[in-house]
């Protein structure tokens, strides 16, 4: 993606297990953040679960390969430059993910035997959303807590190709490459944008 890059975020989120030495909590209050933190994703992505739901299947699919989140902001200003700023997501943080995803297919009411291509990259751009609202670790703006963002869905090459946000907005791409049970691996994005 040709933007000027910001690596400080998001590619990694001071969250639940991070493995950082910053005044760790004790184990149990790490657990009750994890906790919380994987409800409140769970819970958004139910929210935002109508968005996929022309692609469940009965299939499965697995994570194939890092995830990676883009944020990207136009001040209402055309002559602002935009912020860009991508990132994988810390390996330590799969299993929260993981966690996450199983609680949303919960809410979904998604039977054994069913998927959707979309889930994980939902429920990551969730997890982002949720963390930036908690701790402000993504900068994104004040809009991000208050409302309910649009959905985009991207797969392939337009999962990865450049953002074209339009000014006042602010955008959080989450990319996921998955693997079906049977079949090629494919890249797959949800796209969350937000009117300042």
């Amino acid at each position: 993606m040709a933007h000027d890059h910001d690596h400080d975020a998001p590619g990694h989120v001071h969250g639940p297990g991070c493995g950082h030495d910053h005044d760790e909590p004790d184990l149990a209050e790490a657990e009750r953040l994890a906790d919380e933190l994987a409800e409140a994703t769970a819970r958004m992505a139910g929210q935002l679960g109508w968005s996929i739901a022309p692609h469940r299947e009965r299939a499965g699919y697995a994570l194939a390969g890092a995830p990676v989140a883009v944020v990207f902001e136009r001040a209402p200003h055309r002559a602002a430059k935009p912020k860009h700023r991508s990132g994988q997501l810390a390996p330590e943080l799969l299993p929260f993910l993981v966690d996450a995803v199983l609680r949303t297919r919960e809410r979904l009411a998604y039977a054994d035997g069913e998927d959707n291509p979309y889930l994980i990259p939902l429920v990551l751009a969730c997890f982002y959303t949720v963390e930036s609202a908690r701790s402000g670790a993504l900068g994104l703006g004040p809009e991000t807590r208050r409302d309910l963002p649009s959905v985009e869905l991207l797969a392939d090459d337009d999962a990865t190709g450049d953002i074209r946000g339009v000014p006042g907005t602010a955008m959080l791409r989450a990319i996921a490459p998955v693997e079906p049970d049977a079949g090629e691996e494919r890249v797959m994005a949800v796209q969350f944008t937000w009117r300042a």
